[in-house]
């Protein structure tokens, strides 16, 4: 055991110190802090807390620290903020960007919208909860602190209706997610489940909340069709479908994509799963979505929208094995792009060659953001704009608003001289 002072917070939330082996990882820990390790470098346990930091503040949930699912519910509300902007900063400052950093958008606590649990029969007591800080062991709740209060009453519901479908030490995962007309259910395991257990399972459905149930992507019951609002517009939810974690950050992140592109006259939207925004986009522009998930693009083309939305077209694509080309973006003066971690390079090679006037880039992973914002900047875009919004509360993670414009060539500046 040995005493070290913490000098940073680093990127995925823990404490920073140096020690004889080097510079090692402290979880639970803040920048300044005199605090007491053990164990083996470079990734060490906090025994102590010797002098805290000013920043320090009491977690609101009793799972933290044990719980895997969030590391920084000990540090006070706008340092953390600020940390994360500073996440965002220095993810560009390493491809050589130096730019103004809008303030994170916060978001409350208890916002989240959707929550994966983990099922698992331990000691052969039925078990719903998250995995340990570390393990594979699960630490079973009864609230969780970042979720909206339906999904934490629907726990309840969960323990009846899960353990009809566990095999031995399976773990099974249970994804809720809150619709606006009530509880979507998709659940995810090994193995397929035998009639006998799909029967129970239904007959324990009928019973709870939910509305519909999924077991590997296939839906196996429904009492009602699941619904999520994109602005003016309703979609059917597809089963296990993508959607922004947290309904105040989705309409920060889409009221920010609007109104750069709101003079746009033809937008195509990469990435577009449901139409998050390309149904927004519609009430202004004419869209065209792109989108590798079927099952996403459907639930899009039967959208309920208001009278006076624009038309929009559809393309299945995986767009990272086949991009759209530039000349198949030439029609469009504004693109909206919302791809998974991974960023999207190849497609951010084939933007670069176009004069699309405006670009708003939504990523969940600001490296990857930032790769490709050098790849625009080179190309003779300008950085107008970079939010985080903070919608994976009390986490290491950030999504990111990156809004670009082409400007004139005689405008055009080298990617060294943003400020």
């Amino acid at each position: 055991m040995s005493n070290v002072k913490i000098r940073a917070l680093g990127s995925l939330g823990d404490g920073i110190a140096s020690h004889t082996s080097g510079s090692i990882f402290v979880p639970f820990t803040l920048a300044g802090e005199a605090v007491s390790v053990s164990g083996e470098p470079p990734h060490m346990d906090l025994v102590e807390i010797i002098n805290p930091s000013s920043d320090r503040v009491e977690a609101p949930c009793p799972y933290f620290g044990t719980c895997g699912g969030c590391n920084v519910q000990h540090f006070a509300h706008a340092p953390y903020l600020e940390w994360k902007r500073g996440l965002v900063r220095d993810a560009f400052l390493q491809e050589g960007i130096e730019t103004d950093i809008e303030p994170t958008i916060a978001s409350e606590s208890e916002s989240r919208r959707r929550v994966t649990f983990s099922a698992q029969r331990v000691d052969g007591k039925f078990v719903v909860g998250f995995n340990k800080s570390k393990s594979h062991d699960l630490v079973e709740i009864d609230t969780c602190a970042i979720a909206l209060p339906a999904i934490n009453n629907s726990l309840l519901d969960l323990r009846s209706v899960l353990p009809s479908l566990l095999r031995g030490q399976e773990t099974i995962s249970a994804m809720v997610t809150v619709c606006d007309n009530g509880l979507d259910l998709a659940i995810t395991m090994e193995d397929t489940p035998n009639e006998t257990m799909m029967a129970s399972f239904v007959r324990a459905f009928a019973r709870s909340s939910f509305l519909r149930a999924s077991v590997n992507g296939d839906v196996v019951v429904e009492k009602e069709k699941p619904q999520v609002s994109f602005g003016d517009a309703s979609v059917e939810l597809p089963a296990g479908g993508f959607l922004q974690a947290v309904v105040s950050a989705e309409h920060a992140i889409a009221n920010l994509v609007l109104s750069h592109l709101k003079k746009s006259k033809r937008v195509v939207d990469l990435f577009c799963g449901s139409g998050t925004f390309a149904l927004r986009l519609a009430k202004r522009s004419r869209v065209h979505a792109v989108e590798m998930e079927l099952d996403a693009l459907s639930a899009l083309q039967s959208s309920n929208t208001p009278e006076g939305t624009k038309s929009i077209t559809t393309e299945k694509r995986d767009l990272h094995q086949l991009p759209l080309m530039g000349s198949e973006l030439k029609p469009y003066d504004g693109i909206c792009l919302d791809p998974p971690r991974a960023g999207a390079e190849d497609q951010i090679k084939e933007i670069s060659k176009t004069e699309t006037r405006k670009v708003a880039y939504v990523s969940c992973n600001p490296a990857t953001l930032a790769r490709d914002a050098a790849m625009l900047l080179k190309a003779g875009f300008k950085l107008d704009k970079v939010v985080p919004v903070d919608q994976f509360i009390y986490s290491h993670h950030v999504e990111v608003v990156a809004l670009f414009s082409k400007p004139s060539a005689k405008g055009k500046r080298s990617i060294f001289a943003q400020r």
